[in-house]
């Protein structure tokens, strides 16, 4: 994907959200879904210097359970997410199952288990690209800022592939939004 259509892919979704946040505020339920952007960080410098130092990243993911809150209020939601990262034609695309819990309103955590589609550098970062599939996972700690009827929240996190050279293992940081 080219550098030019990956940016405006990324300011079309914020428009999207941004004109649909005030219609979502005034529901009172949420619908279970997120949506996620944000960046990745390569931990290998070897992929930061043959790529770029910071990737695009996005996920939309739904939850589909929700626990009955304990007497200390920590409760946890059970989904599944699809994502991208990547930078120029090197990207993964995880599919996870998701568990997220929460501590409190504020503080919650997201661990996912699936399988990931990358576009990766052969051997060496030379000799052009191949595709693979392997296992995917992920961890996140996430703050809520507003946990109203559109609770918008700040996640950091670790995720990688398998199999794939250690090309998809980073950090990441994003903005998270339900609705």
């Amino acid at each position: 994907m080219h550098k030019g259509m990956l940016w405006m892919s990324a300011l079309a979704l914020v428009a999207t959200l941004t004109v649909a946040t005030p219609a979502s505020a005034q529901e009172t339920e949420l619908q279970g879904f997120t949506v996620s952007a944000g960046v990745f960080y390569p931990t290998k410098s070897a992929v930061r210097k043959a790529t770029n130092d910071v990737w695009f990243n996005i996920n939309l993911g739904y939850t589909f359970q929700t626990s009955e809150p304990n007497e200390s209020g920590y409760y946890y939601d059970l989904g599944v997410l699809v994502g991208y990262y990547g930078s120029d034609d090197i990207y993964n695309i995880p599919v996870l199952a998701t568990l997220t819990g929460y501590v409190n309103p504020q503080f919650f955590y997201r661990a996912g288990l699936g399988i990931g589609f990358t576009k990766q550098f052969r051997t060496g970062f030379t000799g052009g690209t191949r595709n693979e599939t392997n296992f995917a996972y992920m961890v996140e700690l996430g703050y809520n800022f507003n946990t109203g009827a559109t609770p918008i929240s700040l996640t950091v996190g670790y995720q990688g592939v398998s199999g794939a050279r250690d090309q998809f293992t980073g950090f990441t940081v994003g903005l998270l939004l339900r609705f």
